[in-house]
């Protein structure tokens, strides 16, 4: 009954520290976070932004005759089928070797399978996206300068 007591009262002097230090901490530090997270979300949108110019500026330049979409799209494929050939090899050797060793558990290669697939269909994305937006230039800038701002051509 006592020990009841004194843990009911331990609790009740713990709580009431720990909100008032909540209280004057948060009190103290919500401008500085909340300054934290509008200049994270300011540079966040500068980098993407940054991404999708660089994007952008290498679809112009193939449409342009500058850059060699051809040579990017080997290096792209080359890339996807590497991975393919990869994921197909571990799957493989999952498949045939049942037995692996304590040391070397079935999931190291399983997740490296995965990791290949995804990098493969992510090759093979940046492929089509690529055509399709040579394909429909015009339509492809007015988008990207609708989201991002206006872009200069010349």
């Amino acid at each position: 009954m006592a020990e009841g007591i004194i843990r009911d009262i331990l609790i009740l002097v713990a709580g009431l520290v720990g909100g008032y230090l909540t209280a004057v901490l948060g009190g103290l530090h919500a401008p500085w976070w909340a300054n934290f997270l509008h200049h994270r979300k300011l540079l966040k949108t500068r980098k993407t932004r940054q991404q999708a110019l660089r994007a952008f500026n290498r679809i112009k330049a193939f449409r342009a005759g500058n850059g060699d979409k051809y040579a990017y799209y080997i290096l792209l494929a080359t890339s996807a089928t590497i991975c393919a050939a990869i994921a197909s090899n571990l799957s493989l050797t999952i498949i045939i070797v049942k037995d692996f060793p304590p040391a070397f558990p079935i999931a190291i290669p399983a997740i490296i399978a995965l990791l290949a697939i995804m990098t493969m269909l992510l090759c093979l994305a940046t492929i089509y996206e690529t055509a399709r937006q040579l394909e429909r230039f015009d339509g492809y800038k007015t988008e990207f300068e609708a989201r991002w701002g206006y872009v200069d051509t010349q």
